[in-house]
């Protein structure tokens, strides 16, 4: 008879608790995953066009190649934070978190890039534009995944803990 009753309690513990951190919604996800890689992707469409040289000040120039560099650094740490977790069989909301704070530094380089509109030169500031118009969105897309599979995994706990 004691059994029977351990029964239940062990059948919650295997099943609902694993899941309860899990990210819920795995097409939306997938989705996501998809068009953040494809910005990444366009990013480095974009930046073999990027010339330095047509800054307006030698400031500025450096600047511009210290940006490119660790722009490119962080598109690189974005693209394996995506894939690591793409490859997890069962990833969990903070696994989410973690690509989407390596996207987000993807964003804020492109930020400080875009922060001086006139001291890049025309055609580079037309490309930062262009790469932070597409990172905008997918950043904006990739935040409010975070934040439901975040409440989704404390709704869950919540059960679990008053079951």
């Amino acid at each position: 008879m004691k059994l029977r009753r351990l029964f239940a309690p062990f059948l919650l513990f295997a099943f609902v608790i694993p899941l309860c951190g899990q990210v819920q919604s795995r097409s939306e996800v997938d989705s996501l995953l998809e068009a953040a890689n494809k910005a990444l992707d366009h990013y480095q469409h974009l930046a073999p066009s990027i010339h330095c040289e047509e800054a307006t000040k030698t400031e500025f120039r450096d600047a511009c190649k210290i940006g490119l560099e660790t722009l490119e650094e962080r598109v690189q740490e974005a693209k394996t934070e995506i894939a690591r977790y793409r490859q997890n069989s069962t990833p969990h909301a903070v696994d989410l978190f973690d690509a989407y704070e390596v996207f987000r530094r993807v964003m804020i380089e492109l930020e400080a890039l875009n922060s001086v509109p006139d001291a890049y030169g025309e055609r580079n500031q037309q490309l930062f534009a262009e790469a932070y118009n597409t990172f905008v969105k997918i950043t904006g897309w990739f935040g409010g995944v975070v934040r439901d599979s975040i409440r989704d995994a404390e709704k869950c706990s919540d059960r679990v803990g008053h079951t």
